[in-house]
């Protein structure tokens, strides 16, 4: 008799283990371990974009949207310092961390803006149409830390671009517009080469 109760816990046990470990193996299959650390650094700074509340001043409103948008760009500048091997890249990711955080010091200057803009609703639907880019889900992966840089930074850039142009048309800050008017010329400039370094690589 115990002889029989022993091989049934045995039996109960190895069931109990199996099972286990099979929820195990399904969870790990459903919660991948390996996360893709650039395309999280682009989910961080499009939350951390649509965190801030609008204020309704077209300046600081836009100055705290671009402002975290470069801080995505340093971000991930950063990483691809850390864990990339293209040289080129390297000094690409250099230069925009360079430029980026004196242009954050620059628009620091108006994110306490009080003053209601008169076109601020118009403002904002044109502001959020503007990261689109960002949003394309067609967006390849490749895993690969230079080549992921180069892919997310195109759009990343893309939106830079759009957003500079949209406060072209509504902002009223001397040193504001002409910070769009450098974004826009330098970071088209950035995409095609972007685009160039991936067509050859």
């Amino acid at each position: 008799m115990k002889k029989l109760l022993f091989t049934v816990s045995l039996v109960l046990f190895s069931f109990s283990c199996n099972k286990k470990e099979n929820k195990t193996a399904e969870t790990q299959i459903l919660q991948p371990q390996n996360k893709n650390e650039m395309t999280a650094l682009m989910t961080e700074m499009m939350d951390e974009m649509h965190s801030n509340k609008p204020s309704g001043n077209n300046d600081a409103d836009f100055a705290k949207m671009m402002i975290e948008h470069h801080k995505g760009s340093v971000k991930m500048s950063e990483l691809l310092l850390e864990k990339g091997k293209n040289d080129e890249l390297k000094a690409f990711g250099r230069k925009v961390i360079a430029a980026q955080n004196q242009e954050i010091m620059l628009m620091e200057k108006f994110i306490n803006e009080k003053e209601v803009s008169a076109d601020s609703e118009t403002f904002q639907k044109e502001l959020s149409q503007s990261m689109s880019a960002m949003m394309n889900r067609e967006i390849k992966i490749y895993d690969n830390i230079d080549k992921d840089y180069a892919e997310q930074m195109i759009p990343h850039h893309q939106s830079a671009v759009d957003m500079a142009k949209v406060y072209l048309k509504y902002g009223k800050q001397k040193e504001l517009l002409n910070l769009c008017r450098e974004i826009v010329e330098t970071q088209t400039a950035e995409i095609l080469q972007l685009q160039l370094w991936l067509k050859n690589n």
